[in-house]
């Protein structure tokens, strides 16, 4: 059986280093985007079933990122993280479908939790 893979989101280089360490630590296969357009190119390559995206990047954003993944693969679930908690972006993320919402700095082991229940069918 081969590992779930996740595409972790992050423009923070130090941030996206550590949640993609802690989920390989896991066992899971993990790849990283430090982008919303680098995480678009992965999605077709990668194949992920699982997206762990920020909410707040230069140029394509979280939002941007769950509204494409949507679009191309309805059945791959999100989980946006987040240093700002902003109400009406999480509407449109629960409007367009996100799976889950963490709060940053991230409790790692509250996400492997949130992570294995997305991924739990």
């Amino acid at each position: 059986m081969r590992k779930k893979r996740i595409l972790v989101v992050d423009d923070e280089q130090l941030s996206r280093e550590d949640v993609a360490e802690v989920l390989a630590d896991e066992g899971y296969e993990v790849a990283v985007a430090a982008d919303g357009h680098e995480a678009i190119t992965l999605l077709a390559s990668f194949q992920p079933d699982l997206v762990l995206t920020d909410l707040q990047m230069p140029g394509l954003n979280g939002l941007g990122v769950l509204g494409h993944v949507q679009r191309v693969s309805p059945t791959t679930p999100v989980i946006i993280f987040t240093a700002h908690v902003l109400i009406d972006a999480q509407r449109e993320a629960q409007r367009l479908g996100v799976q889950d919402f963490l709060n940053k700095p991230l409790d790692f082991e509250e996400m492997l939790s949130r992570v294995a229940n997305a991924l739990t069918p």
